[in-house]
């Protein structure tokens, strides 16, 4: 099977933001803070203002006399713990009081890139600087990110019961606790963030970008400038990469649609990678506690975690991704009670964002992490550990002592045919091998599970839309946004099986809010299940409403009408019949059929399977060779297979790439220390092994497809099993496990220390 879109894509003909600006389009360059913390003194533009082709300078001071100043408040805080909540506003510009390394303070729009770049290095700042930034793990004495705060928490949240987990804890034969540290990344897609505003000829904003959700843009667009639907339409046509970060309005967007407003002319911005390390919002970025209780016989009698979560400098509903998904530490495993505690913390840092997998990969580490650690204490398999405790098939649907309830899953046959498939029982042989070369050999599991869909407890309704032309085109829209995953392949794909045609006769559109009522976009794993479903609901109408016109031109009972590949005809007759072109022409529209159809689930799905990872690590330099890597995968229907095992290829990448190297390092004074490729560690595909990908579809009820969701399984488990792997390979030899990102120079030293 080929993507549809492949050919277009890699032949450059690809319908990027980048390559559909209007002529004449300006040019718009952000002047952004060089420090983390403090005040600006005062902004002189009028240099820069005099430089050839500078049409404009705008500051935080011209968009407030349009009354214009600050994004829209998102959040909705809670202090559990009874303390001060406030509710901090983001400025689209900042003026005076600073809180994080490259915060946008000027816009300049020029004619040309030279000259809007000319301009930007002509603008004087004087700051007044503070001395220290206040980071997430360090800095207790400097006062807190925003000084109208008791403290430093934007928000705390206990879930579960804790009072059970400690009582549970005391009868416990074992109880392991286990530090946790999960590194801050950025999203780094491909195609960088960029934004385009137009005015058409009635003065309606076109707006387009690289997103994943245009319908909730636009409500964000909407809300800020105070925009009735008709006023604004939002564009995303091919976009190159999102991963999360591409789900909301950003303050550089805000301002180049204000801008656009106030020159009149077409906008557009559009990020350099080194301004992406420093605008983009990041992800991850936790520590804390895990606490896993174990009775005589090996057996989960409790597991807790309390956690510091590094929001960044300011607070949004895009905050919370670990509390939506926090269900995920519960794993596959029967644990009779459960709790947490959530702490996000302010820091003079970029705000944090979801990323792939959304906190789903950071509870299957947390829950895997535990179980490695509890079975080298006790003196046990870790494989056997898991096996002792896993929920079986027999026992779905299942409830969790923490939120989520299983619908479907066969855990133990998918860990079984892991193990089988890595040959997990003949390590030891490998691991003998790779000492005679002078290496040592790990292997990891993880086991994981992850809430498709959703955000758990959020049923999301999506749509879809069918239009057949006079001429007998079909062309298929769903709010669903293709951000990479192959969407142009699936969703007509779904269309000419149920319509028993050829795909290629299917024409697909997607990212325009003025041709839909509504969308959800992509993210949560949830294309498929939901605007896959959306696209069957929405071509069953097709066929009922084709049936009923059919009914009504040959005059008989919609029951006479029988249809096979694209043709309506009579049961009694059959060789009385209509194609589609005659079925759009007698439907009464002026554009031919046309109908809406939508789906809402029920519930999330929960995607879940097993990785197994096996890795050498050569002793005098600490660098880790990737030896071999199984993932089993549960994603209900295995509908596409090309698809599903590039997605779960790419995820995983993504997690071993977290757990290896890729973090974002902030010093003392919040620069950052890897804002570029020189120091943010990027793989390369001779990094990796041949992964060996199979799915075990155990199909769900939840929607008509029957599949789970594939988008983010890889990353949820990749992370936990790639650095089981490397703790594995470090035990052997007496060393203590490393900290994420487990980079070369960190593990030589845990083997340094070992041998003093």
């Amino acid at each position: 099977m080929v993507r549809f879109e492949d050919y277009r894509l890699i032949t450059g003909k690809g319908n990027f933001t980048a390559n559909i600006k209007p002529s004449e389009t300006l040019v718009g360059k952000f002047l952004r803070t060089s420090i983390a913390r403090g005040f600006i003194r005062s902004i002189d533009t009028s240099d820069a203002e005099a430089l050839p082709g500078v049409v404009s300078i705008f500051t935080a001071e011209d968009m407030a006399q349009d009354g214009l100043s600050h994004m829209l408040d998102t959040a909705n805080p809670v202090r559990d713990d009874g303390g001060k909540i406030i509710k901090p506003r983001r400025p689209i510009l900042t003026n005076y009081d600073i809180k994080h390394l490259g915060e946008p303070i000027a816009l300049v729009i020029a004619e040309t890139d030279e000259q809007a770049d000319n301009a930007v290095e002509a603008i004087i700042v004087d700051y007044d600087s503070a001395d220290n930034a206040k980071l997430a793990k360090s800095n207790n004495d400097i006062p807190p990110v925003w000084s109208e705060a008791g403290d430093n928490y934007a928000s705390v949240h206990h879930v579960g019961n804790l009072l059970d987990v400690r009582k549970a804890e005391e009868n416990s034969a074992h109880l392991i606790t286990l530090p946790i540290d999960i590194s801050r990344i950025t999203a780094v897609a491909m195609e960088p963030r960029i934004a385009l505003c137009n005015l058409d000829s009635d003065g309606k904003l076109i707006f387009t970008t690289s997103t994943q959700n245009p319908f909730a843009l636009r409500a964000e667009i909407m809300q800020t400038f105070a925009l009735q639907t008709s006023d604004i339409q939002v564009l995303a046509p091919d976009v190159g990469g999102s991963f999360g970060m591409k789900g909301t309005l950003y303050r550089e967007d805000a301002a180049i649609i204000w801008a656009c407003r106030k020159v009149g002319r077409a906008v557009c911005w559009s990020a350099s990678r080194s301004e992406a390390f420093l605008s983009d919002e990041h992800a991850r970025s936790m520590y804390g506690e895990a606490r896993l209780g174990l009775d005589n016989d090996g057996k989960f009698t409790s597991f807790s975690v309390t956690l510091n979560i590094d929001i960044g400098a300011y607070i949004s509903k895009r905050s919370f991704s670990m509390l939506n998904n926090l269900g995920g530490i519960a794993g596959q495993y029967v644990i009779p009670v459960m709790g947490a505690e959530l702490r996000f913390a302010y820091s003079n840092t970029m705000p944090i964002s979801p990323y792939r997998g959304a906190g789903r990969p950071e509870a299957t580490f947390m829950i895997e992490s535990a179980i490695d650690a509890a079975a080298k204490i006790i003196g046990i398999d870790t494989a056997e550990l898991r096996a002792r405790n896993f929920i079986n098939s027999e026992m779905m649907p299942y409830q969790t002592a923490l939120m989520f309830k299983y619908d479907s899953g066969d855990f133990p046959a998918i860990f079984a045919e892991a193990l089988e498939l890595s040959d997990y029982h003949n390590f030891e042989k490998r691991r003998l091998e790779s000492e005679k070369n002078g290496r040592i050999r790990g292997i990891g599991i993880a086991t994981h599970i992850e809430v498709a869909g959703g955000p758990f407890g959020m049923s999301v309704k999506e749509v879809a839309r069918l239009r057949v032309s006079k001429q007998g085109i079909i062309t298929i829209a769903a709010g669903s946004m293709s951000v990479g995953q192959g969407l142009e392949t699936a969703f007509p794909d779904i269309v000419a099986n149920q319509l028993n045609i050829d795909p290629k006769q299917i024409c697909y559109v997607q990212g325009d809010t003025d041709y839909l009522p509504s969308g959800r976009g992509s993210g949560g794993s949830s294309a498929t299940i939901t605007g896959g479903s959306a696209t069957i609901k929405t071509t069953e109408l097709l066929i009922e409403t084709g049936s009923q016109i059919a009914a009504d031109v040959l005059k008989c009972d919609i029951s006479e009408i029988g249809y096979e590949k694209g043709v309506f005809y009579q049961k009694s007759n059959p060789y009385i019949s209509l194609d589609w072109s005659e079925i759009a022409q007698y439907s009464n529209q002026p554009d031919g059929l046309d109908v809406i159809g939508e789906f809402t689930p029920s519930a999330p799905t929960y995607p879940n399977g097993c990785h197994i990872c096996e890795i050498e690590i050569d002793k005098e330099t600490g660098k880790c060779y990737l030896q071999d890597y199984v993932a089993i995968e549960d994603v209900g229907t295995a509908l596409y297979p090309v698809l599903i095992e590039g997605q779960i290829l790419g995820g995983i990448v993504q997690g071993i790439s977290q757990a290896l190297g890729e973090s974002m390092v902030y010093d003392e004074t919040g620069q950052i220390a890897t804002g570029s490729f020189m120091d943010y560690q990027m793989p390369v595909a001779s990094d990796f092994p041949k992964f060996r990908i199979k799915t075990h579809p155990v199909k769900t009820k939840i929607n008509p497809l029957g599949a789970k969701g594939v988008g983010e399984s890889g990353t949820v488990g990749a992370m936990a099993a790639s650095l089981s792997a490397i703790q594995h390979a470090l035990a052997s030899v007496g060393a203590d496990a490393v900290q994420m990102p487990a980079t070369p120079h960190r593990i030589w030293q845990k083997l340094i220390d070992a041998k003093k």
